[in-house]
């Protein structure tokens, strides 16, 4: 019986797989079938506006990055030599940051810099720039006592990066908002209530 039910997920799983031009595999998902509570990943916009519900999204495993990261020291392809030259510190992609208290709850607020929301052609590059993005602000946070719901401030700040850009500063992350899916993030402008 468990052997049966195997065969009938493993083709559902294989047609969502996918290999970039530079090697790495990624998982082709929509905002809906993306919960940063399922682990450690990161996605790049494939196709589509981030806003609707048919976009399409490259999801790289942590994993697949630690390889593409470990083989930019020796670049060979025009897409690693660029890689190489984006931003990796929290002052080029932040001017500042803070914690503030208001009606609602604490927030993180983050100036965000051009670099903040910036876009590579390559999903790779680009999954790799998202991480890097999002690691200089959980590094420099995570042991702040306001801090907590890591996957619903990942989700936050990838939907700010995605969506206001750099119409709204400052970015403001809230721990605690509770919601990791990313399609139901983005219905609420970033900003879902706890329990949607």
């Amino acid at each position: 019986m468990i052997v049966f039910a195997l065969i009938l997920v493993l083709p559902t799983i294989s047609a969502k797989a996918a290999t970039d031009s530079l090697g790495y595999e990624y998982e082709i998902k929509t905002a809906n079938q993306i919960d940063y509570e399922d682990g450690n990943f990161f996605i790049s916009l494939l196709s589509g506006d981030p806003l609707s519900e048919d976009a399409l999204y490259a999801v790289y495993e942590n994993s697949e990055l630690e390889k593409y990261e470990a083989s930019i020291n020796n670049p060979i392809k025009t897409d690693m030599i660029r890689a190489a030259a984006l931003p990796t510190k929290f002052s080029e992609f932040y001017s500042g940051s803070k914690w503030n208290t208001r009606n609602d709850g604490v927030t993180l607020s983050l100036n965000p810099k051009k670099a903040a929301w910036a876009k590579n052609p390559s999903p790779i590059v680009q999954a790799h720039y998202e991480k890097t993005r999002w690691d200089v602000v959980y590094n420099k946070h995570k042991k702040d006592k306001q801090w907590k719901n890591t996957a619903s401030m990942k989700a936050q700040l990838k939907c700010h990066a995605e969506t206001v850009r750099g119409i709204k500063n400052p970015w403001n992350i809230e721990p605690w908002r509770t919601t990791s899916n990313y399609a139901k993030v983005l219905r609420k402008a970033c900003n879902p209530p706890v329990g949607y």
